[in-house]
């Protein structure tokens, strides 16, 4: 049999879980980016060493040059790609965490009665 508590909550106690919500949302946006950054990490460094085969195969100064403007071209296309996923998932997982809370009533409030 549970026991009902000596003092009741106070509203600023029932408060407390807000920054607890917000904490877990702030934590998942950044374990999401995290995984973004580190799929992104894995493509480049696929491209990277697909791009030191090319390299190592090109004949001439000239097939030099076009391999390496393409890879550059390509991280240039990842690199953007990567800042709008970054900040479509930052605008998606923080609107919670921005959204205000909902005000106590006036009867729990603290301060002066009107």
């Amino acid at each position: 049999m549970q026991r009902p508590p000596a003092l009741p909550l106070s509203p600023v106690a029932s408060g407390f879980g807000t920054p607890l919500r917000r904490f877990g949302i702030a934590s998942r946006a950044a374990q999401t980016l995290g995984i973004e950054y580190l799929d992104s990490v894995k493509k480049a460094l696929d491209d990277l060493g697909a791009t030191w085969g090319a390299l190592a195969a090109a004949r001439s100064p000239t097939e030099i040059l076009a391999v390496q403007a393409a890879y550059l071209q390509r991280a240039g296309e990842r690199a953007a790609a990567r800042s709008a996923a970054a900040g479509d998932a930052m605008l998606g997982l923080t609107g919670a965490f921005l959204r205000p809370t909902a005000l106590a009533p006036a009867a729990a409030r603290p301060g002066p009665a009107r």
